[in-house]
């Protein structure tokens, strides 16, 4: 689904928010590369596939970091079996992440999961040469957004990371519904689905 948001995004005739997304395996391999680095003490490599993410060349209508105010980075904690978001806030050096079960997954928790991104995102924006960013040994900063809507099951973390981007990238995000109606919401997406397959843009 983070596909078809990407998507919206890169067509979209606003220019009032710009942003993009990764996709799931974005974090995955950052965590890869964080414990390659931590545990065995190697070198940030020099060419690593993670830079297509950043000039924007991995994913269909992805953009390029540079050209964009906010990336919307999907972050599963394994462990858990649970999504979260991070946001990341490009003109403010920032991550804020956002979790739809503050009650059963602790901030501490959260944190552990986020720090593979905190510490390998400033080394990828020095080496991609597409921001303007020469301290790839500090890390990001972060909060924990508290006070967004929140999940009563433990099967909705997907829908709500997906709810989650689209009120932040359209500066909507007080206005979420609270309570979320999930199914409603599922809804939604369905129709969206359905409407993307009826009126695919051509675009390669």
């Amino acid at each position: 689904m983070f596909y078809f948001l990407r998507m919206g995004m890169k067509l979209s005739r606003s220019n009032e928010t710009r942003s993009t997304t990764t996709d799931c395996y974005f974090d995955f391999k950052v965590r890869l590369l964080f414990d390659l680095l931590t545990k065995h003490n190697n070198q940030f490599p020099k060419k690593n596939p993670l830079l297509l993410y950043i000039n924007g060349q991995r994913l269909q209508f992805n953009t390029n970091w540079g050209e964009v105010d906010n990336v919307f980075i999907p972050i599963f904690m394994e462990k858990r079996a649970h999504w979260i978001l991070g946001h990341f806030d490009i003109e403010n050096w920032h991550l804020d992440v956002y979790n739809s079960a503050c009650k059963t997954i602790k901030d501490f928790a959260v944190m552990d999961a986020i720090q593979p991104l905190l510490n390998i995102i400033p080394h990828l924006l020095c080496q991609s040469n597409v921001l303007k960013f020469e301290a790839p040994d500090s890390p990001l900063s972060s909060r924990l957004c508290k006070g967004t809507p929140q999940q009563t099951n433990g099967g909705d973390s997907i829908i709500f990371i997906l709810k989650y981007t689209e009120y932040i990238h359209g500066k909507k995000i007080s206005t979420m519904p609270n309570p979320l109606d999930t199914k409603l919401a599922r809804h939604n997406v369905a129709v969206q689905l359905y409407k993307y397959a009826i009126e695919k843009p051509d675009i390669q």
